[in-house]
């Protein structure tokens, strides 16, 4: 697929909610169905999901100042699942 980014929806989110309330999607988003909950999305563009993206993190634990690889982390580091960017493209836009 070739990338286009006048694609890619304004704001902060992978979809652009309609005047009809219904959701117009990013094309470049998609959901991996045999990844685990919270870490099933994926962008196109970026070519990357939410496992590869936590593997390019660095969190510091604000209880004992240790930094961990966002994969270490027990928690959801990327929020692409969710449907918000993690392109940072035209979220000003919005």
């Amino acid at each position: 697929m070739k990338k286009d980014i006048a694609k890619i929806p304004k704001g902060y989110y992978c979809y652009t909610r309609l005047k009809n309330g219904k959701i117009k999607c990013c094309p470049y988003w998609k959901r991996i169905k045999d990844r685990p909950e919270q870490y099933d999305g994926w962008c196109d563009y970026l070519e990357k999901g939410d496992i590869e993206l936590a593997k390019e993190c660095d969190i510091k634990n604000c209880k004992t100042g240790k930094i961990c690889k966002g994969s270490e982390v027990q928690y959801p580091v990327s929020l692409l699942w969710d449907m918000c960017k993690m392109c940072m493209l035209k979220e000003e836009e919005g």
